[in-house]
């Protein structure tokens, strides 16, 4: 269902009336009926306080539902990931009784998180490979009697799991697989690799709508990881400033803007300009156009829209060579321009996102919403467009 759908299904019951929503989410009657109606995009900081006044997680208006029913295409592949990560070792592992050599393996997963990562078809492509890597991967395990390179490679995969998961739209599952990641992580020994799962693991409670549990997550593991700066290596400071983003949008959904703006103005800068753009490590982005991303993230949270919209014209995109970055800014910017009800610049930034990852307007809640909401109010002039759009990402006949 779209947004302002399930706000009004969630709304009728609890028993409220529009007037008693708006005014205990700070905002007007008017607005309220526009967003149900789907007329009106309403940003992420109104979503949280209706959320908050509905009694319901931010999770459950944008639709991410703990099964194959949200909007979308049904994926068999997906049903087999699911299949796939209950099978346990103690299991017959689908038969399997050769176990994958390890370089073989480390090979696989690599592969598999390029795919994801630059892929214009990433949700077909990385489906078709997660279930076999996961069985691989706990088969690999047993095999070679939990090595570090085993647990290392099998961390890896459920972190990639975590990625797919998340923008599939299963997110009930995240907590799991990040739970698998770092429990793998932390028998490897390696600081550097705990410390990427613990990011993934902050990220899972921020979906789960845990931000205190974020940031206390994200900063105690800062803070180690500060005392390794001064001989570290360029990894140490790309999971440094990453778990620094981290903190800065959990200190923004705990209600405090200024300490996300210093955490991101401050140590995070220095350790973004010391790196650069252009890479990552395990698959966590960070760098000083990541950085802008993110301070752009701060000000859309903290309701501040007009500063977002400045601080995303200074955000070039193209110095990040992954997909998955470019695409969320620009729906991100497109939410904000929705916000401002122009409607030609959010169409703008969703064809762009289009051309740059076509399948997720399939398996995206929320770029397939903005798309939507489009349909509805687009002006004649270019209502046809936005229609033929619409037909070619599925949501109409």
């Amino acid at each position: 269902m779209p947004t302002g759908a399930l706000v009004r299904l969630y709304r009728i019951d609890r028993k409220k009336s529009v007037v008693n929503v708006a005014t205990h989410a700070g905002i007007t009657a008017r607005y309220l009926e526009m967003i149900e109606a789907g007329t009106a995009t309403p940003s992420l900081a109104v979503l949280r306080k209706l959320a908050k006044v509905l009694g319901v997680r931010t999770s459950a208006l944008v639709g991410e539902a703990p099964s194959e029913d949200h909007e979308g295409p049904v994926n068999p592949r997906l049903a087999e990931v699911e299949r796939a990560l209950f099978t346990y070792r103690s299991l017959t592992l689908n038969g399997r009784d050769t176990p994958p050599e390890l370089p073989d393996l480390t090979q696989r997963v690599t592969a598999a998180w390029d795919t994801w990562i630059i892929s214009p078809n990433k949700y077909t492509d990385t489906l078709s490979l997660l279930p076999d890597l996961i069985i691989d991967a706990e088969h690999a395990l047993t095999a070679y009697e939990r090595s570090p390179e085993a647990c290392r490679q099998a961390s890896e995969v459920y972190q990639l799991a975590r990625a797919v998961l998340k923008h599939a739209g299963r997110i009930d599952l995240v907590p799991f697989v990040c739970d698998r990641a770092m429990h793998y992580a932390e028998e490897t020994g390696d600081p550097l690799l705990i410390g990427a799962a613990t990011w993934y693991v902050g990220q899972a409670a921020l979906s789960n709508d845990m931000p205190h549990t974020a940031l206390d997550i994200a900063m105690m593991t800062a803070e180690k990881f500060e005392q390794m700066l001064p001989d570290g290596t360029p990894e140490h400071f790309y999971v440094y400033g990453s778990l620094l983003q981290l903190a800065a949008i959990a200190s923004v959904r705990t209600g405090d803007p200024w300490r996300a703006r210093e955490l991101l103005r401050g140590s995070a800068r220095r350790a973004a300009q010391r790196i650069g753009d252009g890479k990552s490590y395990h698959h966590i982005f960070f760098g000083p156009t990541n950085l802008g991303i993110h301070r752009v993230s701060v000000e859309v949270e903290a309701g501040e829209i007009g500063e977002a919209l400045r601080m995303a014209d200074e955000v070039d995109i193209a110095k990040i060579a992954y997909s998955e970055r470019q695409t969320a800014h620009l729906y991100q910017v497109a939410r904000c321009y929705g916000c401002r009800n122009n409607d030609t610049a959010v169409f703008v930034h969703l064809k762009m996102a289009a051309e740059i990852c076509p399948q997720d307007f399939l398996y995206t809640h929320n770029a397939r919403s903005m798309v939507s909401t489009l349909v509805k109010r687009a002006k004649p002039s270019y209502a046809g467009e936005v229609r033929e759009f619409a037909r070619r990402i599925g949501l109409l006949d």
